[in-house]
């Protein structure tokens, strides 16, 4: 997710970790998918979540040279926290080879009328409303409301609005470290 100020990235890699609650947290029977791809793998936190869950999982990652725009396979899902300035390109290509699309972002992303047309044409069939605003970078919010896009072309998901219980204090002292550490190492190129 591109986190900005004023038009000016914060970070320079593009790279902001999804902490870990925001997916942990999800009221999804993960058991209803055998495969997944993550797009923006980054540290392969939601990778090893889905890989956790049972879900064979393959991934793509740009600073990796893996680009998912060069990636057609077919999975049952799709699941991943796409950089802002990219989501529209990353929903359409993941919508071409999967059955179930997830992706994390802003809720305003909804309004625009650049987009009007596209939503009208692929209107999400559920929506997971992040009840606390997530950290990605360890170190505060950026002001901005969240949730899970999700694209079910196979019912596996209920159809709705949900909201997605808050971290707990443990969850998010486990996760500030994991996003100051992810992005320590990210912008240090190691």
């Amino acid at each position: 997710m591109s986190r900005q100020k004023k038009g000016i990235r914060l970070n320079d890699t593009d790279f902001y970790p999804t902490p870990s609650w925001c997916y942990e947290n999800l009221e999804i029977d993960w058991s209803k998918f055998s495969n997944a791809h993550e797009p923006c793998a980054g540290d392969g936190r939601i990778m090893n979540f889905l890989k956790s869950k049972n879900v064979d999982c393959s991934y793509s990652e740009i600073t990796e040279n893996k680009d998912f725009f060069d990636w057609n396979g077919k999975v049952d899902l799709i699941l991943t926290n796409p950089p802002f300035s990219l989501s529209r390109e990353f929903v359409d290509h993941s919508l071409k080879n999967a059955d179930t699309v997830i992706m994390l972002m802003r809720i305003n992303f909804l309004g625009s009328k650049k987009r009007y047309d596209w939503w009208k044409q692929n209107p999400p069939t559920s929506l997971f409303v992040l009840s606390s605003r997530p950290s990605f970078t360890g170190k505060g919010t950026d002001a901005t409301e969240y949730a899970w896009y999700v694209w079910d072309k196979t019912n596996k998901i209920p159809k709705g609005i949900y909201f997605v219980k808050p971290p707990t204090k443990k969850q998010n002292l486990r996760d500030k470290k994991l996003c100051v550490e992810a992005l320590n190492k990210a912008t240090q190129g190691d």
